[in-house]
């Protein structure tokens, strides 16, 4: 069966009051395939095999697919309806109806339990057909996938041809018929996959505008884009509930993304919180700051040899949780959380098998858990259903792909945000709202070669710059000063005998540094350190210069280099600084502790 993109595949392309300014940071041109109704098929495809299997044993012959549009199929979840298939729609039954309601609806519907585990093992065969088109696809939840547009887009010739290479894979690798969106950030993207569009860059915001203000509920909020729902009782802190917030915004009036998009940033964070505030700034066709990552100079690996090799989905748990508990020791051990995860599998033959899984918020050892049983699961289901053959699993690998420090992720004593810091996030919403989104700038962290570059200034709760990706030769090796002069003050670097000391040609030092002298009016760091203008202090020590060649292929290419000095202030304190010379003039970087 082979399927193809619909003809109008783009979004209009006028621009209007929501256009994203081509000057701002644009959200990550992302990829999203949904299967509709995935749970509803998933279940379905249940049911057709326990009727194929009762048919076999009895000699009979196998029962033909049930047809939806003809056939009335509900999916309950503790006794509520939470799909329906085209026939039971017409038959009035309702998402949210009681299972007496339904049945009442309509008495002649195929009624089915939904099966979160099943949901999730028989999606693999989805992933895996993607996987035959672009790597790195991450799996948000049962029936989304997302990824990254720009690579696989250059690789098959253009974002339509990757869209319409997608939806031939499921179609013909698994029977699916799967939707695909391309936009800029996740959450456009996830609304574009239902019609099948492809959002013109920059334009996310005009697409998102007039959809209705309840698409939120099915918005990627938090860390590595997952889903947030009702708390639970494994989660017990207080979350965002999407319903309760989508309702609230009815109520004030604000009834399409566009409506929620106009208001000022400012007024949203400080009226509804964080949480809206985030959904505020997808409704504009941004994406939320990723969370902060942190690289560990060693990376992190948990990983197991099985002396059985794992055939069945049984022995999956026995495994599962002695493995996420030595991920969890190692990263409380380091201080850290993990936001996404990557499972490697052997087989006896060779083969590797490799899947990603995002999350909303810290993963914890149940988490990893369910989602090692749902992996080996998939992997093992796939094959039995018809999919890529899979070998016996003889090693199992835990790969942290993106870890920030616990405390970020952390819930506070008495809830979700402590009290001290809902007070701070009032007050800078105040300042905001009175001085301009400006007036209240945070540091982030955006990658370069000189410290002043590494970090730069963005507004509080506005969307960061990307980070600017080494390698940077010559760049600052950890740890890094303390303080770090955005306006380095000029300084004069003199030899014993009171000559200039330059850095040649040859990157070395005219002559061994005896005093530094502070030229310009220091700051108060300088001041405190003993380090004020008109002053020399004595060097007492000073590594050897690092020669910082910039840009050296081009023209405005600049010639530098970086000298770390130990020297005594006024007050009689050892004080290290990290000096930098442009052109034969020195100024101080940076301030060590």
């Amino acid at each position: 069966m082979s399927v193809h993109a619909p003809a109008d595949l783009h979004a209009p392309a006028a621009a209007g009051p929501a256009a994203v300014d081509a000057a701002t940071v644009r959200a990550t041109r992302t990829v999203a395939v949904t299967v509709p109704d995935w749970p509803l098929l998933a279940a379905l495809d249940r049911h057709q095999r326990r009727l194929e299997a009762a048919a076999g044993e009895e000699d009979a012959p196998a029962p033909a697919p049930l047809d939806l549009a003809a056939v009335p199929v509900i999916l309950l979840d503790q006794h509520r309806v939470t799909h329906a298939g085209a026939a039971a729609l017409e038959a009035g039954v309702r998402p949210g109806m009681t299972r007496r309601a339904a049945r009442a609806a309509c008495p002649e519907a195929l009624v089915l339990e939904a099966d979160r585990e099943q949901e999730t093992a028989l999606f693999e065969l989805v992933a895996a057909a993607v996987d035959t088109i672009a790597a790195g696809v991450d799996v948000l939840r049962p029936g989304v996938l997302l990824m990254s547009a720009r690579g696989p887009a250059r690789h098959q010739g253009g974002e339509e041809r990757l869209a319409e290479r997608i939806l031939d894979a499921v179609a013909d690798l698994t029977g699916w018929d799967c939707a695909v969106g391309i936009a800029d950030g996740p959450f456009a993207a996830l609304l574009a996959s239902g019609p099948g569009r492809i959002v013109h860059e920059g334009r996310s915001a005009d697409y998102l505008a007039p959809h209705p203000i309840q698409a939120l509920r099915s918005a990627p909020v938090g860390p590595g884009w997952g889903h947030r729902g009702q708390p639970s009782a494994a989660r017990p802190e207080r979350r965002l509930d999407l319903a309760e917030t989508v309702d609230l915004l009815q109520r004030l009036g604000i009834t399409t993304l566009g409506d929620l998009a106009a208001l000022p940033s400012a007024a949203v964070a400080d009226r509804f919180g964080p949480d809206v505030a985030t959904l505020h700034l997808l409704a504009r066709g941004q994406e939320p700051a990723p969370p902060a990552a942190h690289h560990p100079t060693q990376p992190l690996l948990a990983e197991t040899t099985l002396e059985t090799p794992l055939v069945r989905t049984d022995q999956a748990a026995f495994i599962a949780r002695p493995l996420a508990e030595q991920l969890h020791a190692m990263l409380v051990e380091r201080g850290l959380v993990c936001t996404r995860l990557r499972i490697v599998a052997r087989t006896e033959g060779g083969e590797e098998m490799e899947r990603t899984w995002r999350h909303d918020g810290a993963l914890t050892v149940a988490d990893v858990v369910d989602r090692i049983r749902w992996q080996c699961d998939g992997w093992i289901t796939r094959a039995r259903l018809g999919g890529p053959a899979t070998g016996a699993i003889t090693r199992i690998g835990l790969h942290p792909l993106q870890l920030a420090p616990a405390g970020e992720n952390a819930p506070a004593l008495w809830g979700s945000a402590g009290e001290a810091a809902q007070r701070a996030s009032r007050a800078l919403a105040r300042a905001q709202g009175l001085a301009g989104e400006e007036a209240v700038q945070v540091p982030a962290l955006v990658g370069g070669r000189l410290l002043a570059d590494e970090v730069a200034l963005v507004p509080w709760r506005s969307e960061r710059p990307a980070r600017r990706e080494g390698p940077w030769p010559g760049a600052l090796p950890r740890p890094v000063p303390a303080t770090v002069f955005r306006d380095p003050p000029a300084v004069r670097l003199e030899d014993a005998a009171g000559r200039p000391v330059v850095v040649t040609a040859r990157g070395l030092l005219s002559g061994a540094p005896a005093r530094l002298l502070v030229l310009a009016p220091g700051a108060p760091a300088l001041q405190r350190a003993g380090l004020r203008a008109g002053s020399g202090c004595q060097v007492l020590a000073h590594a050897a210069p690092v020669v910082l060649d910039e840009r050296w292929w081009a023209r405005d290419g600049r010639r530098g280099a970086r000298l770390q000095l130990v020297v005594r202030g006024a007050s009689a304190e050892e004080v290290a600084v990290l000096a930098l010379s442009r052109a034969g003039e020195w100024t101080l970087e940076g301030l060590y502790d």
